[in-house]
């Protein structure tokens, strides 16, 4: 958003964030946007976010104004999905959201045991009207799953140990916007873990409406590390 207020002409096209520190909640964050390039039909930007002294994220963002098909190939060609009637629900807490998981009644479990695959299914009250906040919605949950879609694999591991055995925490997330990104009713988070070892998790997903059009893609890389004793730290300190 931060980026788009800069280039009003342009659209945000793809972000790519690193997440250097944890951010204090209870403060203000200081968006600075530094242009790299402003083209006619693209403009290169970085944005970081501080608090004080301390930058807590930095992005690289893309911009560019949207041009006719030469071709296009946008829809869902994997299995079909069950769908949000047949998913579980699984509250968070957001006003005017509404979120299922289809196959798993309890995401942070370690007993909830399956393929590194997550579908989340997400129903919002409004869908916003101006396109910068509809961006911003859809990039706003591409954190929430991807750990719980890396453990759900391995019996005994669960994002309910997160912050208490395990020491878990997104690192850099990128997001695709593409075009046109328009939807209503309900959409669909498509989560897949393709790597999991080191100490390190990659998922990738793409954002999908009910008819399986594509709208967004995006990837995480995240840390996934166990605690050599119980961590000395309150959790809202640390990443």
């Amino acid at each position: 958003m931060a980026a788009d207020k800069a280039f009003p002409d342009h659209t945000a096209r793809s972000a790519h964030m690193m997440f250097a520190s944890a951010a204090d909640p209870g403060a203000p964050l200081d968006f600075t946007v530094t242009p790299v390039k402003a083209g006619r039909s693209f403009a290169f930007t970085t944005v970081t976010a501080a608090q004080g002294e301390r930058v807590r994220a930095t992005a690289n963002v893309l911009l560019d104004r949207p041009s006719p098909d030469v071709v296009r190939h946008d829809h869902w060609t994997g299995p079909a999905p069950a769908g949000p009637e047949a998913a579980f629900p699984s509250p968070m807490p957001l006003p005017g959201r509404e979120l299922r998981l289809e196959g798993v009644r309890r995401r942070d479990d370690p007993d909830e045991v399956g393929p590194p695959v997550l579908d989340a299914w997400l129903r919002y009250d409004p869908v916003p009207a101006r396109d910068d906040l509809c961006r911003a919605l859809l990039a706003h949950f591409t954190g929430h799953l991807s750990l719980s879609t890396t453990m759900r694999p391995h019996p005994g591991v669960g994002t309910a140990q997160s912050h208490h055995t395990l020491s878990t925490a997104p690192l850099a997330i990128g997001i695709h916007f593409h075009e046109p990104l328009t939807w209503d009713g309900w959409i669909r988070y498509h989560h897949q873990s393709t790597y999991a070892g080191a100490g390190m998790s990659h998922v990738r997903g793409q954002i999908l409406t009910r008819d399986g059009r594509l709208i967004a893609s995006f990837t995480q890389d995240a840390m996934l590390r166990a605690f050599d004793s119980q961590p000395a730290m309150p959790v809202e300190s640390r990443l």
